[in-house]
């Protein structure tokens, strides 16, 4: 049964999605196929479960497939019949436009003629009250057919622009939109553990490539930058083939391409060496595989024509010899079989003598599972229904009679020997393929030992989505299940289509999910990444719609849940000028990634920056807003030099600094000033710096302030009130011997 779904939630990683949709049903049968899925799918990616249902109900099977919907299951693009109705309106008025033109073009011709004078007669008066009428008749239709083309050629105007819009949309338009009659979607088949009649919701969920995002984030504060918000926001491209419309949007910096397995730790014994046991969902190819198709093999082979049974030969000719019978395929292991087998063999009694024929060469074959074969005559060419039981069997198979004699002690003894070498030639075959083992218990008594299984299946042998297994007349492959590629896998799922058609799709959407993944990011956005070794999930609060156009296209978030102080920073020694920073404090469980914000004041746009990664707990984060204008810095210094220490023997070298700091702000403003005073390498000890009369008190800085260590970092901290004035002085004293000098001069601005 064909069921329809609706996307629920979608989960974007750094690179593709996983839809989940949901299915209500009445009833379920056997087998449920939910259709309309994008044919971006993955194959190997489709999961389904039953939410709720009867007891017992559930999914044991799940695969993908394909679907192909006729009629009235497809809805003609509303885009594309505007553009038709607006390519029908240009034609229509290119077509009014050039009859106008005719007759614009007509009516100039019309002009008066004069009568030809016939020779001899006087001359006609003029028509002038006639020329005079037809005149004003011209001019006035003139009159009116200029006016009607002159609107006829600003309606055809405006018409080819509306069919120009009409295609651009359209060429913008979703992936979803379409106007085929047919279309060729992918679906999910579930086979289900039973029939069940009542409420049934089933959940479907699958991959599909071709997505991406990239977070930015909009931050509005309110005057004097006393508070504010930040929202955190998302540029998703998607080109999956469907629209997401009011879905349950999540992102994750996490990858899918990540191998997600436990590791196993093996552990350690000390004793005898024990064999690994064998991984288990799978089963070493059975000894003798290549046996299997000895028959496919020989009746596969061109049978020669059969001569005809009574030929006349001529007086004098020797008749033809019988044909050979046809070459057989080699086999080595059946005759290692047969040389181990070659043992004497004494004469059977008479009532098996009886029934043997005369030559023992023309035995025939037995194999492993035939039975007793009827005695064929020497020269005989083989039957075509058994090829392979018409083998001559070699001398050397031949069976000495028990000690008991007797009919049935001769059989049993033979039957024995049989298992018995049977036991034998599995023990002694090559462990690539003695390690399938036994099916069940191996059978105890004389002759048999049991084998361990060994075998350890190759990486992709317990991928059973992948698995096939090819046809007896590969080589070398038949009989065994082999790892194929996804685009291998997509057509072992019952295509119902044409397959040519369904490749030309596939490829069109693999390509489709390559542009947008090299589609490159919008400005100042960065690619999204794994914060210090940590993925993160980010829940949009409101469903959102996306559409397929493989462009970016912007969606809510969520709020994020930061502390905002505002900061004035200067360095007057650099730059006068004061910049507007805002301190920001991660307050959510969840890192703020890096990405551009816009910044508005009340309802002014302000700026745009870039936001710094925040990791979660974080409050030493500094966003920059810019210079602000209303607050004033000057600087001024002061210089002296003075001899010192005992009889003169050093140069004090002495630098005075005063900041003055105006605020000319409506609020209180917090000003960080930073300044440097000199720093003696420890190599140098006769150089010695001191601080001295600092006023108001400053900060001994030595770790890294915005992610950058600076040597000799002071820093002050002041508070300004609107309209005040604050003045900050500090001196520095550098020490030297008398007879140095500082590298560059000892002024020190």
């Amino acid at each position: 049964m064909n069921v329809g779904s609706e996307l629920e939630t979608i989960t974007i990683y750094r690179e593709g999605a996983v839809c989940t949709r949901r299915a209500k049903l009445d009833r379920v049968d056997r087998e449920v196929r939910v259709v309309g899925l994008p044919l971006s799918l993955v194959p190997g990616s489709v999961r389904g479960r039953v939410l709720t249902g009867p007891v017992g109900l559930r999914v044991l099977d799940v695969r993908p497939g394909f679907d192909v919907e006729f009629g009235d299951a497809v809805d003609e693009s509303a885009e594309t019949k505007a553009r038709d109705a607006a390519k029908l309106e240009v034609t229509r008025l290119e077509a009014r436009f050039n009859r106008l033109d005719a007759e614009l073009r007509e009516l100039q011709n019309l002009k008066p003629l004069p009568f030809e004078r016939e020779e001899g007669a006087p001359p006609r008066p003029a028509p002038v009250e006639a020329t005079l009428a037809l005149t004003a008749f011209v001019d006035e239709k003139m009159k009116q057919l200029l006016s009607d083309k002159r609107a006829v050629e600003k309606e055809l105007k405006d018409a080819r622009e509306e069919a120009q819009l009409r295609e651009r949309r359209l060429a913008e338009a979703s992936a979803e939109k379409r106007s085929q009659k047919a279309k060729v979607t992918r679906a999910i088949v579930l086979a289900m553990s039973m029939e069940a009649a009542g409420p049934v919701e089933i959940e479907v969920e699958y991959q599909v490539p071709g997505v991406r995002w990239v977070p930015n984030y909009t931050l509005r504060l309110e005057k004097g930058f006393q508070g504010g918000a930040l929202r955190l926001r998302a540029s998703v491209a998607q080109d999956t083939g469907e629209d997401w419309k009011g879905v349950k949007l999540a992102l994750s910096t996490a990858t899918l391409l990540r191998r997600t397995d436990v590791p196993e730790l093996k552990s350690l014994r000390i004793g005898r060496t024990q064999p690994q046991p064998p991984k288990p969902g799978f089963r070493a190819p059975p000894p003798g595989l290549d046996e299997l198709f000895d028959g496919y093999d020989t009746a596969s082979r061109p049978i020669p024509p059969a001569l005809p049974t009574s030929v006349s030969v001529p007086t004098g000719f020797a008749a033809p010899p019988p044909p050979p019978a046809p070459p057989m395929k080699p086999q080595p292991r059946q005759a290692e079989k047969e040389k181990k087998r070659a043992v004497s063999y004494e004469a059977p009694t008479t009532e098996i003598a009886a029934a043997m024929p005369a030559d023992e060469d023309a035995m025939p074959a037995r194999g492993r599972s035939t039975g007793a074969m009827k005695p064929m005559a020497p020269g005989a060419p083989p039957p075509r229904s058994a090829p392979m039981a018409s083998m001559p069997a070699p001398a050397a198979m031949r069976r000495p009679q028990a000690k008991g004699g007797g009919v049935f002690g001769t059989v049993a003894d033979a039957i024995g020997g049989a298992m018995r070498d049977e036991a034998d030639d599995f023990a002694s075959l090559p462990e690539e393929e003695a390690e399938g083992g036994w099916g069940g218990d191996a059978p105890t008594g004389s002759g048999f030992s049991p084998v361990i299984p060994t075998y350890t299946p190759a990486e992709g042998l317990l991928d059973y989505d992948r698995l096939r297994m090819p046809g007896p007349e590969v080589a070398g492959a038949r009989g065994k299940l082999s790892h194929v590629s996804d685009f291998e896998a997509v057509f072992a799922v019952g295509v119902s289509v044409q397959v040519d058609v369904v490749m030309m799709l596939l490829s069109t959407w693999q390509q489709r999910a390559m542009k947008v993944a090299s589609l490159p990011v919008p400005p100042r956005c960065t690619l999204v990444a794994s914060f210090d070794q940590f993925d993160f999930r980010y829940d949009c609060v409101a469903p959102v719609d996306v559409p397929s156009t493989g462009m970016w296209s912007t969606v809510p978030v969520m709020a994020c849940q930061v502390g905002l102080t505002p900061q004035y920073v200067c360095v007057p020694a650099v730059e006068p000028k004061v910049f507007r920073t805002l301190a920001i404090s991660n307050a959510t469980t969840a890192a703020l990634l890096a990405g551009p914000v816009e910044v508005s004041v009340g309802d002014e746009f302000l700026m745009t920056t870039t936001m710094p990664a925040i990791p979660p707990g974080a409050n030493t984060e500094r966003l920059g807003l810019g210079v602000e204008e209303a607050i004033k810095v000057a600087r001024k210094t002061n210089f002296a030099e003075t001899t010192g220490g005992f009889l003169g023997g050093s140069t004090v070298l002495k630098h005075d600094v005063e900041i003055e700091v105006n605020n000319r702000l409506g609020s209180p403003a917090a000003i960080e000033v930073r300044e440097r005073v000199p720093v003696v390498p420890q190599s140098e000890k006769d150089i010695k710096v001191e601080e001295a009369e600092v006023k108001p008190g400053w900060e001994k800085t030595d770790g890294p302030v915005d992610g950058v260590v600076t040597a000799g970092l002071r820093r002050w901290r002041v508070t300004v009130a609107p309209g005040g004035r604050s003045t900050l002085t500090a001196s520095v004293l550098v020490r030297i011997p008398a007879d140095k000098m500082l590298v560059g001069g000892n002024r020190r601005s």
